[in-house]
C-alpha cells in the first residue's frame, strides 16, 4: 500500500528574507510606543515578523512600524499593518506576523531590493 504525498505548495506571494533589524512599533490598542525591545527577523514585500520581548503584540492590532534596513546606507522604512498571527517563541519572547497594508513607493523599493540580494533559498 503506498500513500500519495502531495507537494508543497508556497502559500506565500512574495519571497521572503531573514533580517536582523531593530524595530519600533506603534500599537494603537496598547497607545503607547514600543521600540527598544522589538526586531524583525524576516521581512518580504507584503509582511514581516517582529519579534517582541516580555509581550506580544494582540491579533488583529494596527501596527506602525519604522527600521533601517541593514547595510551601509540602509534607508529608514515606515510601513503600517495588521498583526495576523502572534505566539510565544520561548520565555519573554514573542513572533507576531504583520501583514503590511500601507507601504510608501520608495519603502517597498528598499524593502524589495534587500529581499532580492538576501531572499531564502
Amino acid at each position: 500500500m503506498t500513500k500519495k504525498i502531495k507537494e508543497f505548495k508556497e502559500r506565500r506571494k512574495f519571497a521572503r528574507a531573514d533580517v536582523y533589524a531593530v524595530a519600533r512599533y506603534f500599537c494603537s490598542l496598547r497607545d503607547r510606543e514600543v521600540g527598544l525591545q522589538a526586531r524583525i527577523s524576516d521581512i518580504s514585500e507584503g509582511g514581516a515578523s517582529l519579534v517582541t520581548f516580555m509581550e506580544g503584540i494582540p491579533m488583529e492590532a494596527s501596527v506602525k512600524i519604522s527600521f533601517v534596513i541593514p547595510g551601509e546606507t540602509g534607508p529608514l522604512v515606515a510601513v503600517e499593518g495588521k498583526v495576523k498571527h502572534t505566539g510565544i517563541l520561548e520565555r519573554d519572547l514573542y513572533r507576531s506576523g504583520v501583514e503590511f497594508l500601507k507601504v510608501k513607493k520608495k519603502d517597498l523599493q528598499a524593502i524589495r531590493g534587500y529581499v532580492t540580494s538576501h531572499k531564502r533559498k
